[in-house]
């Protein structure tokens, strides 16, 4: 218990207490995924690793194993541990590491493909939730627009309950796999939070779709539905891939407020809002002279 306190390092993705295996192992998966560590080759040796990671001998060889389950490497008798292809490898942990290989910079090609796999999934299981939906699941729906309509002007309360709505509509489409990768989305997103931020629209207009949304499924409209969700993700994963440019770039996140819809400051991502008004070009002098009204001259008269 003593060592696995010491051990400890902080905070993970999840808001949870890291042991330090998941940190080394975490570390190690990042360079495999990016490619430091190619296919075929071996990990550097148990001892480089300790001293690299300044991790005890039990704390490598965990780190080690959890790669295995993660099927990144495997064990070869006296040559070491070999590496091998991430991209046979099922786990959504890996997933993970390659939108981020270098613990930071987001890849911007695996984002893409991960949102062109997520509009896809969302559109068909939102669409089967309107088809298979029960009463409970409808009630399970409208208790989240309940719940979070008083939040409107809470952007982050609002967020966390409005986030339920994909999990919700994927165990109303009954599919347990469906529920499965809905909450590896929300893992995913909470990874990606600076640039689901950026892009989110603002409460209002966002509850507004999702009533729609609700209200398509209670008729059992899966056409609706899907024409619905299509649209969303095609104004979204464009501007998602857009703020990763942004990030990569150095610059800052383009974000919305609640008083502007999204689809308007969207339309140019590197359009800032600000907080403080553009100084005028013009002399404020020559303004107030023109607004205030001319006085008649007064001319010499000629009896004068």
């Amino acid at each position: 218990m003593t060592r696995r306190r010491t051990e400890a390092s902080g905070e993970g993705r999840e808001g949870l207490l890291d042991r330090k295996a998941d940190v080394v192992a975490r570390a190690l998966m990042g360079r495999i995924v990016s490619g430091r560590y190619p296919v075929g080759s071996v990990l550097p040796r148990e001892e480089d690793l300790v001293l690299e990671h300044a991790a005890s001998r039990g704390v490598v060889r965990e780190a080690i194993k959890l790669l295995e389950v993660h099927r990144l490497v495997r064990p070869v008798r006296r040559r070491g541990t070999e590496v091998l292809d991430p991209m046979r490898s099922l786990s959504p942990e890996v997933v993970r590491a390659m939108l981020a290989p270098h613990g930071g910079s987001v890849d911007r090609t695996m984002l893409a493909g991960l949102l062109e796999v997520r509009a896809l999934l969302d559109v068909e299981i939102s669409a089967l939730a309107a088809t298979r939906r029960t009463d409970d699941d409808l009630r399970a729906l409208d208790a989240i627009l309940r719940e979070s309509a008083p939040l409107l002007g809470d952007p982050e309360a609002y967020v966390l309950v409005a986030g339920r709505m994909g999990r919700t509509l994927a165990r109303a489409a009954k599919n347990r796999l469906f529920e499965m990768l809905s909450a590896w989305n929300e893992i995913v997103a909470r990874d990606l939070e600076p640039l689901f931020a950026a892009t989110r629209p603002a409460p209002a207009p966002h509850h507004q779709a999702l009533v729609l949304l609700v209200e398509l499924v209670r008729r059992k409209d899966a056409a609706g539905v899907r024409e619905l969700v299509s649209a969303f993700h095609a104004w979204a994963s464009p501007r998602l891939l857009q703020a990763a440019d942004l990030s990569r770039s150095g610059d800052t996140f383009p974000t919305f407020t609640a008083a502007e819809p999204a689809t308007k400051r969207a339309s140019n991502p590197r359009v800032r809002p600000s907080t403080t008004k553009r100084a005028s070009t013009k002399d404020p002098r020559k303004k107030r002279a023109s607004a205030s009204p001319k006085k008649p001259s007064k001319k010499p008269s000629k009896n004068a």
